[in-house]
């Protein structure tokens, strides 16, 4: 007869086995969450990525996913001379937890997929700008040691992911400098020879966005400021200094909206109608809609601009009321 012990051994085996040839079986990828520009130490936008699986067996595979991610999740990241960096501190504090690991069972038949997003600052830091190989390891049956683990064991061997390359560039530490940025390229915002109608689609198209650098990129505020007589009387009896900060002043009154709302009030869509212009100057007509909880607000601007060597800026403009629908 054959001893109990001896068949429960072969079960868990056998069992061990299926688990060993499903993972083989199960895709394991991740890729970044949003396509931009990485900076060193940037808390505002963390480095996002999105880690699936995949079920590419015929059979059901089945794991524990625990409520803190960093007990299914790890992520090795290397430079180029294949030194690994460090774990962030919150992740090894994670680990050494005695804290019980909460999960739920989890099931992915076959064809189907689970992904989520994980924040790659949080499981490894990052010390200096850089290239970097990342790649990332799931434990389908946690990752858990020590006091934590019942039976006390090593965690089984992880899937392992392909490679991403990851670019850190060094840090921004102007506010100023990170606003005048694109995200997505790491170009800085500059000027361009647009012409006319394209200058007022890239301004209206950033004030959607509520980017005011690009926003304000074509606009000329000293002739927006001395559209109103009454300001241009004193602006005219300053000295240079004052007039600097003048406009400096009255850039920040746009951005917190306490001045001349009429060209900050964002459109829900907007359409360019007719575009008129010399060599110097131009004309460009636009139906703004503004909607509203009970209607739609239409409105007809007229942006005037003024060629300034290649570059069209825009130095005035007038609105119609073309009532609602």
């Amino acid at each position: 007869m054959v001893p109990m012990k001896r068949i429960v051994v072969v079960f868990l085996l056998v069992l061990i086995a299926q688990i060993c040839f499903a993972a083989n079986e199960v895709t394991f990828e991740i890729r970044f969450h949003e396509k931009r520009i990485y900076y060193l130490n940037d808390q505002q936008h963390p480095v996002y990525l999105e880690v699936t699986l995949t079920n590419d067996s015929s059979e059901t595979f089945r794991f524990k996913m625990a409520e803190n991610r960093m007990f299914n999740f790890d992520f090795e990241v290397t430079t180029p001379t294949n030194i690994l960096l460090e774990h962030s501190r919150t992740f090894s504090r994670a680990r050494s937890s005695n804290q019980p690991v909460l999960y739920r069972e989890l099931a992915l038949e076959p064809g189907d997929t689970f992904g989520v997003v994980l924040s790659l600052n949080d499981f490894v830091e990052i010390p200096k700008a850089g290239l970097y190989s990342v790649q990332a390891l799931f434990y389908p049956e946690l990752y858990l040691r020590g006091p934590l683990a019942d039976p006390p064991t090593e965690p089984a061997a992880p899937l392992r992911s392909n490679i991403l390359t990851l670019s850190i560039r060094p840090e921004i530490l102007i506010e100023e400098q990170r606003a005048m940025i694109e995200e997505e390229t790491g170009k800085r915002i500059e000027r361009r020879p647009l012409p006319p109608d394209e200058v007022v689609d890239y301004m209206l198209s950033a004030r959607q966005r509520s980017q005011w650098e690009k926003f304000f990129l074509y606009l000329d505020l000293e002739s927006l400021y001395l559209k109103y007589p009454g300001r241009a009387q004193a602006y005219r009896r300053m000295s240079e200094e004052n007039r600097r900060a003048t406009i400096a002043r009255y850039k920040e009154q746009l951005r917190s909206q306490t001045v001349d709302v009429d060209i900050l009030v964002i459109p829900a869509e907007f359409d360019i109608i007719q575009t008129r212009y010399t060599p110097t100057e131009a004309e460009v007509t636009v139906i703004e809609k503004f909607r509203y909880t009970d209607y739609v607000e239409l409105k007809r601007y007229t942006y005037f601009l003024e060629r300034r060597d290649s570059i069209w800026v825009v130095t005035d403009y007038e609105i119609v009321n073309l009532g609602t629908e």
